[in-house]
């Protein structure tokens, strides 16, 4: 379109040190759409940053472009097309790394919090980083011991991979691994940093939601659901069943129990990302 618009300049007057310049900033956008979409898991966030990436892209090579073809003095439309995408791409950049910071924050709270509550680093599941089932035991002890003396409310979230070693077999333990440490990233980072996160199997990952009542933890579970469901839209993916459990229970093994039996009932009636009160 652009060539159909002006004519091509002669050798002559190409400016090497303009073209250069602008081939480069070029260059650097396009390697910043690429880390984005390979480094980054499918959200709002990545969205946001993916978008404004290609509105930078789109105005840097109109802008190269420039450098090798003139335009009629009367012709604004590529003055325009070549001047406003920055600035709307640039505000996308902003919005999208303002949330990327919110997530590692949360990420970082995450982790300060492991760090100061416990030392013991053979409690941390080396694929995630999420603590395992000897710590989730300990801490939901603790936060049941709280629950019943202080008439605190106590909730649990659920998460189970459906038939994750036929997802394994298929395409392989590096594949399943990856979709893992995707899982632990979302979950760390966007549920609060007051939450413990844990995973409970292989298969499974288990969210203690302390001083959180039953309508706050559907709240909680309708918004996780909302990233989850993003992770699901590839039909090679394995399917997620979510339960979100009010703890009632005296002790930290009964109450697991209870969000594994809404599990098992959640299956039942298995639809893709199956969410259930428990």
């Amino acid at each position: 379109m652009a060539v159909s618009f002006g004519s091509l300049k002669p050798v002559q007057l190409f400016d090497t040190l303009d073209i250069l310049g602008e081939g480069t900033t070029l260059l650097v956008a396009c390697l910043w759409l690429g880390l984005i979409i390979s480094s980054r898991p499918a959200g709002p966030v990545t969205e946001w940053l993916y978008y404004g990436s290609l509105l930078l892209m789109y105005s840097y090579f109109l802008d190269l472009l420039d450098e090798f073809i003139r335009y009629p003095d009367t012709l604004r439309l590529m003055s325009w097309l070549e001047s406003l995408p920055a600035p709307v791409g640039m505000l996308l950049l902003t919005y999208g790394l303002v949330g990327w910071h919110r997530e590692q924050r949360s990420i970082d709270r995450q982790l300060r919090g492991r760090e100061l509550f416990l030392r013991d680093h053979h409690l941390i599941d080396p694929l995630t980083q999420l603590y395992g089932a000897d710590y989730l035991h300990a801490v939901l002890g603790r936060e049941i011991a709280l629950h019943r003396s202080q008439h605190k409310p106590l909730s649990l979230l659920l998460l189970d991979i459906d038939d994750f070693a036929g997802f394994n077999r298929r395409c392989g333990i590096a594949a399943g691994d990856n979709y893992l440490g995707q899982l632990s990233e979302l979950l760390s980072s966007q549920l609060r940093h007051s939450d413990v996160i844990c995973r409970y199997s292989g298969d499974r990952f288990v969210a203690v939601l302390p001083d959180t009542s039953d309508v706050q933890a559907q709240i909680m579970r309708q918004h996780l659901q909302q990233h989850l469901s993003m992770l699901c839209k590839d039909d090679n993916q394995p399917q997620l069943t979510l339960v979100c459990s009010s703890v009632s229970q005296s002790s930290a093994a009964a109450a697991l129990q209870a969000a594994l039996n809404a599990v098992t009932t959640a299956r039942r009636q298995h639809a893709p990302l199956t969410v259930q009160n428990a």
